[in-house]
Formats: structure tokens, sequence, C-alpha cells
């Protein structure tokens, strides 16, 4: 039986999520500024970070530590962290590096909308 834990938590883990299919409001959309830049800094460059001194088992290929670092794995985030109408996804951020708790079903969903505008921007 342990070993079936094990191995479901294992699985798990290197499953990723599903594109939540977010909209960018057309109202009050989230910028960088105000939503994104200290989302990341609560809940992803404690590990996400090129200057992250523990990555807890973080690629060396996701840092982000700007907006154009963030725009650059939009989609890969969205699978892992966001919520939208098609999908909820909460296997990022893990427990751990400086994070204490989990983003709200709020924060996710802002998140999913937050990335949804930066792939709609220019």
């Amino acid at each position: 039986m342990k070993r079936f834990a094990l191995m479901f938590t294992l699985l798990a883990a290197c499953t990723t999520g599903a594109a939540t299919n977010a909209s960018c409001p057309t109202e009050n959309a989230p910028s960088y500024a105000a939503f994104g830049q200290p989302f990341f800094a609560t809940y992803c460059t404690g590990c996400h970070s090129a200057t992250a001194s523990d990555r807890h088992g973080a690629p060396a290929s996701q840092n982000y530590d700007t907006e154009d670092d963030v725009r650059e794995h939009a989609g890969e985030i969205d699978a892992m962290a966001a919520a939208g109408p098609d999908a909820t996804n909460t296997a990022m951020p893990q427990l751990g590096g400086g994070v204490d708790h989990r983003p709200s079903s709020t924060e996710r969903e802002q998140l999913g909308a937050f990335l949804a505008c930066m792939s709609a921007a220019p």
C-alpha cells in the first residue's frame, strides 16, 4: 500500500495540468506591477530565480525574475499554477523555498487572467 501511495505521489508530481483558457479582462486587467511581480515574488522566485541559492529542484531554465521571463513561460505557468474556465491547476507552488502557503482560488484565477493578458499583449 505504501508503494502505491509513493507511486501516485511521484506520478502526480510529474504531470502537468491543462490550459485554463482564461481570458484577459477588458476592464481592470491585471498588470505586472500590480499583480504579476508581487505574485511571483511571493510564490515563485524563491525557487524559480537565477539568483536562488537553493532551487529545490526547479529546472535551471525556469526563471521568473522579470516580466519577459514570465511571458516566455506563460503557457507552462498556466498549466501548473493558474485557474480558468477549463482547468484549475495546483501542482505549483510547492511549499518550501520561502513559500509557506499556497495561492487562494482567487489568486489562481487572477494568475490565469494575468497570463492571458500577457499572451494577448504585442
